[in-house]
């Protein structure tokens, strides 16, 4: 969906209000896929910050699906994040770091939203923040059961390190 900003930057009027809900197409970061379980809400203004160049400022929100970091088990979440964001330039995109490529006088609200979340978004989801993750030898969820795994195995690599601490 494509924002005009043609009244903006022609003086027409000051500011433009966006209170709009947009579903995008799931986030891909990595080896992760983030899904947009609901539609995501976006609000805020749009105004012009100079002679040609629009500034966006609002609110963000959405319920999000993906997997924990540690065990692998689905993660749902409600998240929303402020943004603060040059959308337009002018012809000047060297002069400001914009998250969107400008499209004629306008940008494309699904790119913004995606690159909002991709900025905004933690590297990595939990489960709970006490998740125990898998065993790294067996694979088995530390959460729900134990393994009979050997925790002390180390690699022979690095064997010599064990006793650098040993009177501590």
């Amino acid at each position: 969906m494509i924002k005009d900003l043609s009244g903006l930057l022609d003086k027409k009027y000051n500011e433009l209000i966006v209170d709009e809900v947009i579903t995008p197409d799931p986030l891909k970061r990595g080896g992760d896929e983030i899904v947009f379980c609901e539609p995501v809400s976006i609000s805020g203004k749009l105004y012009r910050l100079e002679e040609e160049v629009v500034f966006f400022s609002g609110t963000v929100s959405a319920k999000i699906s993906t997997f924990c970091g540690r065990c692998l088990a689905p993660v749902e979440e409600k998240v929303g994040y402020d943004f603060d964001e040059v959308v337009y330039a002018g012809g000047r995109e060297e002069d400001y770091d914009l998250i969107i490529e400008p499209t004629g006088e306008g940008f494309d609200m699904e790119d913004f939203i995606l690159n909002v979340f991709h900025l905004k978004l933690p590297m990595t989801f939990l489960c709970d923040e006490e998740c125990k993750g898998l065993c790294p030898v067996c694979g088995t969820n530390l959460n729900t059961s134990e393994c009979s795994c050997n925790e002390a195995q180390i690699d022979e690599r690095f064997a010599v390190l064990k006793d650098l601490f040993k009177d501590r």
